[in-house]
């Protein structure tokens, strides 16, 4: 029994000296055992340890010369040359694996050592591969650099290395810009490059490497963006439909991304989603929009797109983001991104485009109110002026009052379009909200009609002489008619917005009064002009006042 007791308690103070020995040990060396194993955290070391830090950069200057004792090899001909490629990307591979396995056992250091001589390797071997060798061609090379990229960033991610990161993005960027510099086919590579950016853009979601994400997407748009320029100077090897579709995956990769991530995660649009959606629309889709209208090929591939987005974003908008609280930064960018989609992809397409348009400006402005979204009443107005715009209403009417009006057949899509401003006007206002921000797109549309009428007027009565003053007296008429009008209108609560455009008129009509009638008018036109305006001067704000009093009277 003495025995058995004198043994267990030389065995317990054994072990009581094994772990102050390992006390001592961690103590010394500044290590602790990681808390989760195999997601090493990077931190700054108690103390600068100079004998480690040699050691690391020592490793790292041995691994590279073993990449260069096999490039030796290769240029003696010992090896053969795809052999001795081959060789070395293994020779990188290896030490990758090698640093998963350093950062896994909480040497995060010696991982990120490791998986920079693999980036140090690797990406070189790539370039000299592709261009100084020429046993890789354009695409080859794009697909080994992405493969390249992801193998480092799953380690970098696993391993929690954001060192190891910042190096093979960098690097990655440098040896994009180089292959693609001196490659007869850049396509690949700017493919490459979104590839890239949208990895780096979900490693962001995943692991919280915010910062990571800006070098890879900045590169993507200047590569997107030089096939634009590509296509401007003619210097373009690519067909044309397959720069489209380069354009159009920019923009569709960083789209989806992001919706997936408002959606699913229920997430309001960050600062980098909303400046880089921006710059992928306008870089990706106006550039698929430039290079179609420059070369007359993709249009369809184009239209069919941007209208399929353009149908999602606003379903995204209604069906999700207006229904959940707190989340309105998402609806108002996803309703702006389906109108300028919308309006991009078909404005090539002439009448057809200026018809759609008028259509769904009618289906706003009359859903706003009764779905109370108030953005869909200002993409009614916009929709509207666009028709107008595209049809050349809104310019021939504009251009009755600063030249001299041309007599020409009525246009059917003019009256179209007219008709269908009068029907976004008509719709019921938005009930909800300050009254001047709900009733600024029926402004707007008060405003274009205004002008519209008084244009086709005055273009009209054009026609009945080519006197300068007889010309100038209808323009004042036609002003002053307007003032009238919309005192009248403007008097219904329907129609209030059209009270505000009374002064403005009156202002107007002044101005021109001076600055056109008096110079170019006879005496008996002047008579009229001035007989005419001063009524109006009369007339409009008194009949404007009595609307506002009677809206203001008490009911019941």
């Amino acid at each position: 029994m003495d025995v058995t007791s004198r043994s267990t308690e030389e065995r317990l103070a054994d072990l009581e000296r094994a772990v102050r020995a390992l006390e001592i040990r961690l103590a010394v060396t500044g290590r602790s055992e990681p808390a989760v194993r195999g997601s090493a955290l990077i931190e700054a070391p108690a103390a600068f340890d100079v004998v480690g830090v040699l050691t690391l950069i020592g490793r790292t200057l041995v691994l590279i010369g073993g990449a260069y004792l096999l490039r030796a090899l290769t240029e003696s001909g010992v090896l053969p040359l795809r052999a001795g490629v081959a060789l070395a990307f293994a020779y990188a591979a290896a030490w990758l694996a090698a640093a998963l396995r350093a950062a896994a056992g909480g040497q995060a250091w010696s991982g990120v050592a490791y998986g920079l001589t693999t980036s140090i390797v690797a990406l070189p071997l790539l370039i000299e591969a592709a261009i100084r060798f020429s046993i890789l061609g354009d695409v080859a090379a794009a697909f080994i650099l992405v493969v390249i990229v992801l193998a480092v960033l799953a380690v970098a991610v696993r391993a929690r290395l954001l060192p190891l990161a910042w190096v093979i993005v960098c690097g990655a960027a440098v040896t994009s810009v180089a292959l693609a510099a001196t490659s007869r086919s850049v396509l690949p590579f700017v493919v490459a490059d979104i590839a890239i950016g949208i990895v780096t853009l979900w490693i962001g979601y995943t692991v919280d490497w915010i910062w990571l994400r800006w070098i890879p997407a900045f590169v993507a748009n200047v590569a997107v963006l030089a096939l634009a320029f590509g296509v401007a100077n003619d210097s373009a090897a690519a067909r044309p439909p397959a720069i489209v579709a380069t354009q159009l995956l920019l923009f569709a990769g960083y789209f989806a991304s992001i919706a997936v991530r408002t959606l699913v995660r229920e997430r309001e649009v960050n600062v980098f989603e909303a400046l880089q959606g921006t710059a992928a629309l306008a870089i990706g889709f106006g550039g698929a929009v430039y290079v179609t209208q420059t070369t007359g090929e993709g249009a369809v591939l184009l239209m069919g797109f941007g209208v399929a987005c353009a149908i999602a974003a606003y379903a995204v908008a209604f069906a999700f983001v207006a229904r959940l609280q707190g989340l309105r930064r998402n609806y108002y960018f996803y309703m702006s991104i389906a109108i300028v989609l919308l309006l991009a992809a078909t404005a090539s397409f002439g009448a057809p485009a200026t018809m759609a348009w008028a259509a769904l400006a009618v289906l706003a402005c009359w859903t706003a109110p009764r779905t109370d979204h108030r953005l869909l009443a200002f993409h009614g107005a916009i929709y509207a002026l666009a028709a107008a715009v595209q049809s050349g209403l809104l310019t021939a009417s504009a251009a009755a009052f600063v030249s001299t009006p041309v007599t020409a057949a009525p246009s059917p899509l003019f009256a179209l379009v007219f008709a269908a401003a009068c029907t976004c006007w008509a719709a019921p206002p938005m009930t909800r909200g300050s009254t001047k921000t709900v009733r600024l797109p029926r402004a707007a549309l008060v405003f274009l009609l205004t002008i519209c009428a008084a244009g086709a007027s005055v273009t009209l009565l054009a026609a009945v002489s080519t006197d300068r003053g007889f010309i100038a007296t209808v323009r004042t008429a036609a002003i002053a008619a307007a003032a009238l009008l919309s005192a009248a209108a403007g008097g219904a609560p329907r129609f209030l917005e059209a009270g505000w455009l009374v002064y403005p008129l009156l202002v107007t009509g002044g101005i021109k009064l001076a600055a056109e009638d008096l110079p170019r008018s006879g005496a008996s036109t002047l008579f009229v002009a001035f007989a005419v305006y001063g009524v109006a001067l009369i007339a409009a704000p008194r009949i404007y006042a009595r609307g506002r009093q009677r809206m203001m009277r008490p009911t019941g």
